[in-house]
């Protein structure tokens, strides 16, 4: 919630406003998608390399927007409509979303960063502190320069705690967020791995990268680092707040031990800090949903929160859409729907927990990937040493794309049968050549899974894997 009053504020003399107004008008919410916008909610009207948003200024004031933020006023409006041209949409966006969040002494700011995870860990922590007090969190994955600043305007004076998701795509970045928009009081960095290569080049330059949201801390904040991970783990040598350790290895303070039960449907493990363990069950698939619910279990420790309270809140979690969702499949298979993104690592996650997890009798295991996207020169590397892993894991690969290729690259490497492995070519730029892609690859599972059988969906966004579950 923000007012118009918040925007003057923090563009004093850049605006110019058109139609009817009040500073004390209220804002909801802000969106730069047209089709999010409700009653009463501010349009952000952004102009890039491959859209302007101004051409649905009207369509946005039809369906009720309390205003936009543009450049250029649309003449196809209301006279009364309120339209608030600034020089720069993004950079008033931003400075707006600096003012409120000033405003807003008593909230503290969680900032999430990591190269998997981020997404399930910001789900698993906001309902951990939700049951202490209101907490919001970061939209879907909106983590960037505009979907920080977004989150950060939905902002209701009753917040405690706001999780923030905080992404990265190269050095600088997060200092970037944190000088320029808000610095989190708190940082949970959930790992570090292969991700973007294409734009770090090695995972220590990730892990550089990552670390500046610990280097960002005021000395009174506290960094939650993954102790289990070595490049993490180094990052206390860079904080100068608090550090609070979660893992499974010793040395963790918030600590899982003796884990259990099905990769997929969920492991129960015990949890540890200080003088305290309880048991949990979880609903999250494989061994990193036992970490992410470490990582949230060990935020509820830094906010006070008991270990029973803490317990309940895990053991109601369930994953995250498109993120080993487990679905009927053809012919009565099990799917497993892991299409929200993919990189080595969590690739790599997700065959494993479907390798260890309990199949019926008879039952294959089958690995449909897509393309990983943003690897630059180092894709194919990326995906064969994805497809080297598959032998002894997988029965059957199923590879769609044109970097996929070099999955198959990598299975016939480790040996995997010739006649197990399935390379469905398509241009990813081409949406209908990918769509028919998808379908070929459809029709084949629907004829030759069986209802023991279990199916991984897994590509990156781009790839838009998830079309393929009406198709199955």
């Amino acid at each position: 919630m923000f007012t118009l009053n918040d925007i003057l504020q923090a563009n004093d003399g850049t605006i110019h406003l058109s139609g009817s107004s009040s500073a004390e008008q209220v804002f909801s919410a802000a969106h730069h998608d047209s089709q999010q916008i409700e009653q009463g909610d501010l349009f952000i009207a952004i102009k890039d390399f491959s859209v302007d948003s101004h051409t649905f200024i009207p369509a946005v004031a039809k369906v009720g927007a309390g205003a936009v933020l543009c450049t250029e006023p649309s003449s196809d409006v209301a006279p009364e409509f309120l339209q608030i041209v600034v020089p720069d949409v993004v950079k008033a966006l931003h400075a707006t979303a600096r003012v409120r969040t000033q405003q807003q002494q008593n909230t503290t700011l969680i900032g999430i960063a990591g190269s998997n995870g981020k997404t399930s860990a910001k789900e698993a922590i906001a309902s951990v502190l939700g049951r202490k007090a209101p907490t919001l969190k970061t939209n879907a994955s909106y983590n960037n320069e505009i979907g920080y600043p977004l989150t950060l305007l939905n902002l209701e004076p009753q917040h405690r705690y706001a999780v923030l998701e905080m992404g990265t795509q190269r050095a600088g970045e997060l200092t970037w967020l944190c000088e320029t928009i808000a610095r989190p009081d708190w940082a949970i960095i959930t790992n570090v791995g292969a991700v973007h290569p294409g734009y770090f080049g090695s995972h220590e330059r990730v892990a550089l990268a990552k670390s500046e949201l610990v280097q960002a801390l005021p000395a009174d904040g506290i960094a939650i680092l993954n102790y289990d991970d070595s490049h993490v783990r180094g990052m206390s040598e860079k904080a100068q707040a608090q550090v609070l350790y979660y893992g499974l290895k010793e040395g963790a303070e918030v600590r899982g031990s003796d884990i259990g039960g099905d990769t997929l449907r969920g492991r129960y493990f015990t949890l540890s800090y200080q003088d305290q363990r309880v048991h949990v069950q979880l609903r999250l698939p494989g061994e990193h949903g036992v970490s992410i619910a470490l990582a949230a279990a060990a935020v509820g420790c830094a906010a006070g929160l008991p270990l029973d309270e803490i317990r309940a809140a895990l053991e109601a979690l369930s994953p995250v859409k498109g993120r080993g969702e487990i679905k009927p499949g053809p012919n009565g298979s099990t799917l497993i729907d892991d299409t929200y993104n993919a990189n080595q690592q969590s690739i790599l996650a997700m065959i494993g927990a479907m390798h260890t997890a309990s199949i019926a009798h008879g039952g294959k295991r089958w690995a449909v990937l897509g393309d990983i996207f943003e690897l630059g020169g180092y894709a194919r590397r990326e995906h064969r040493t994805c497809g080297e892993a598959l032998a002894g894991e997988v029965d059957y690969l199923v590879a769609i794309g044109n970097e996929a290729r070099y999955y198959v690259e990598g299975a016939i490497r480790s040996c995997m049968p010739a006649e197990n492995i399935f390379y469905f070519d398509a241009d990813v730029e081409n949406d209908h050549e990918l769509e028919v892609a998808k379908h070929a690859a459809a029709n084949l599972l629907k004829k030759e899974v069986r209802h023991m059988d279990m199916v991984l969906l897994k590509g990156s966004r781009a790839m838009r894997f998830e079309t393929m579950l009406d198709m199955l």
